[in-house]
């Protein structure tokens, strides 16, 4: 009888596991290292309780994309994909992931409120992914430096103006390092354009807005940082940040952990700033800046959607990110990697004020909202910034004509894209 029994109960237990899911995730941009933790967590946790097995491999940036396109085209990807936001808003336009807004809202109505915006990631509505990582430019400061002098950190960039002539005078400087020309301009103009209320693209009509009043505002008082005020070109943070050179710089939040390793003995001296903001009529102030996302996304040819998404929700859940972010921050020191989930972050290796910062920052800013064609036509920002600062133009001019191409483009770009766009609608 109890031969009888434990064979009937090995028979069950194939059964299930003839008829349990397999899924395939492909990560970008992680370490191997970071992979195995999360790996060893699935095995040893989601899969006991669900029967769902899961191969998580992780890929490099370079060449991701051509892979991930060419494994949609032939038929074959991956049930789960990763990937930033223009990443999966043109896999997602082109009809190769799942519109989770529509297919699965129960599910996101459970996820997205642990998360911070993904807005970038919900074209037209249709919510591409869900936020995995998250980055941001924000400002670090060497508050003794401000201290001695008698200041205290700038809340408006009308503030910073009026403090950066004292501090040129004692020999401190103040500056983008990503976002600056020399890296990423496009995205310092951002930064202010968004804070004034403008922006690249309309991404509902596709329009340029590069002549919205707004936007005009924001890029002239950007290109003024340095025609103005003076403000230096390139930077090297790091050298420049631990002699006291730069004063104030601007850069991305995963920056914090290279000060923190290569200048240990500022420990105490500098933190995280909220990003200097700009007045609104209504007496608030704007601190929004640049702010970057990577998700994940359901493949349209998975034969395993539901089982996908029960995996998205286990691996977003507070307590799961809270223990990835906390074997990460042992296993690999000095590694940042931002959660897109907000409880998390008290996991992330910050100090108690810097984390309050940083999760005021990226709770004020939204992910770029991406749309067919922003990877080339966003390079016309950089354009007009180079086209003041290197040619002399005006910032109406230079403006203009990024605005002029930005059109010609977008028309081209909405031709090639109309049948997948019609789809979506």
């Amino acid at each position: 009888m109890r031969k009888f029994v434990y064979t009937l109960a090995l028979l069950s237990v194939l059964v299930v596991s003839s008829f349990a899911a397999h899924i395939e995730v492909w990560q970008f941009s992680m370490a191997n290292e970071f992979a195995r933790i999360i790996q060893d967590m699935i095995d040893l946790e989601f899969t006991p309780q669900t029967g769902i097995t899961v191969d998580l491999t992780a890929y490099p940036s370079a060449g991701f994309q051509n892979k991930v396109l060419l494994a949609m085209v032939s038929g074959d990807p991956p049930d789960i994909v990763t990937g930033p936001v223009d990443h999966l808003v043109e896999y997602g336009i082109r009809g190769s992931i799942v519109p989770l807004r529509k297919e699965f809202p129960e599910e996101l109505a459970v996820i997205e409120p642990r998360l911070y915006s993904g807005a970038g990631m919900d074209h037209n509505g249709q919510g591409f992914g869900v936020v995995q990582v998250v980055g941001a430019i924000t400002s670090f400061q060497r508050t003794d430096i401000l201290a001695d002098l008698g200041m205290e950190y700038p809340t408006t960039w009308d503030e910073l103006y009026n403090m950066m002539p004292k501090l040129k005078a004692k020999g401190h400087e103040v500056a983008f390092g990503y976002g600056g020309p020399a890296s990423g301009p496009q995205w310092g103009a951002y930064t202010l354009m968004k804070q004034h209320g403008g922006g690249f693209v309309d991404t509902v009509d596709y329009k340029s807005l590069l002549d919205d009043p707004g936007t005009i505002a924001g890029f002239k008082e950007f290109v003024e940082l340095y025609t103005v005020h003076k403000m230096p070109q390139e930077i090297n943070y790091l050298s420049m940040f631990k002699n006291g050179d730069l004063a104030i710089f601007f850069d991305s939040v995963t920056a914090y952990t290279a000060v923190d390793k290569a200048a240990p003995e500022l420990a105490g001296r500098w933190s995280y700033g909220l990003m200097p903001g700009t007045p609104k009529s209504d007496g608030s102030i704007d601190h929004q800046t640049f702010m970057s996302a990577s998700g994940l996304a359901v493949t349209k040819a998975s034969k395993n959607k539901e089982e996908a998404m029960v995996f998205i929700e286990w691996l977003l859940r507070d307590d799961i990110q809270t223990r990835i972010m906390e074997g990460l921050t042992k296993q690999m020191p000095g590694a940042m990697w931002v959660t897109g989930n907000k409880a998390a972050l008290s996991a992330l290796p910050l100090r108690d004020l810097d984390r309050v910062i940083l999760d005021k920052q990226l709770a004020v800013s939204t992910p770029f909202a991406y749309y067919p064609g922003a990877m080339s036509i966003n390079r016309y920002v950089e354009f007009a910034v180079h086209e003041v600062l290197q040619l002399g133009s005006t910032p109406e001019e230079a403006l203009k004509n990024a605005h002029s191409i930005t059109e010609q483009e977008l028309r081209q770009k909405l031709n090639e894209y109309e049948r997948f766009i019609k789809n979506l609608l």
